[in-house]
């Protein structure tokens, strides 16, 4: 599972004030940035679809979240251009309260 699986949650987990967190994970280096943000903006299409159609209630039943958190974890340092797309998700998403936070691998070393 990773962002190249747009249609498959990588992972979920529920904190004890109701926020809703979507683990995203990738993998991918930023030699073709275009590409590589088409992927993601798709993996985050379709966890704002998970979450608008409330389909995490059949993990966690009679769940109303509050807030939606997609916790992005990079093994590549994300570009500008990346980080200025991901910046602009939570004004674009309408109803739902959504954050996003992002982590780059320690391991992680350019060829």
């Amino acid at each position: 599972m990773s962002v190249v699986d747009k249609d498959i949650v990588d992972g979920i987990a529920l904190s004890e004030n109701k926020v809703i967190k979507l683990l995203l994970t990738d993998h991918l280096d930023w030699e073709e940035e275009y590409e590589h943000l088409l992927m993601l903006q798709d993996k985050i299409n379709s966890y704002l679809a998970f979450c608008e159609s409330g389909q995490y209630k059949e993990v966690y039943k009679n769940c109303e979240a509050e807030c939606v958190v997609f916790e992005i974890h990079f093994l590549y340092e994300p570009t500008q251009n990346a980080y200025k797309f991901l910046e602009q998700i939570p004004a674009q998403v309408g109803e739902l309260s959504v954050e996003i936070e992002c982590q780059v691998s320690e391991d992680s070393e350019e060829d």
